[in-house]
């Protein structure tokens, strides 16, 4: 693929590891990966179940240890983001989220 969009989906992975190699393996030469999320890590906290949950800062290195590279210019942290929300209700569900921006090397 030229472009892979992820959008509230690293934080699903058991181990991120295996969903950043399927990115990487997906994506050709010279193709765009654009995050857009929080890692609250799914699995966090459940009983029985395990995952590899890592901070925002050592998820970017290790994306960047598999080869990714990232433009600093389109990164940004605490987007804040509704979801489910309805905007006349008292109750919103809100996310502090960030965007990446990482390309696949020729």
């Amino acid at each position: 693929w030229n472009a892979i969009v992820t959008c509230f989906f690293m934080d699903t992975a058991r181990n991120v590891l295996a969903y950043l190699e399927t990115i990487w393996n997906a994506l050709k030469p010279g193709g765009v990966w654009i995050n857009l999320g929080p890692l609250l890590w799914h699995f966090d906290n459940v009983a029985g179940e395990s995952s590899i949950e890592l901070t925002r800062d050592e998820f970017l290195k290790l994306a960047v240890k598999m080869g990714f590279a990232f433009d600093e210019k389109k990164h940004r942290d605490d987007i804040v983001l509704t979801y489910t929300a309805d905007s006349k209700s008292m109750l919103q569900y809100t996310y502090h989220a960030f965007m990446c921006v990482a390309r696949k090397p020729e």
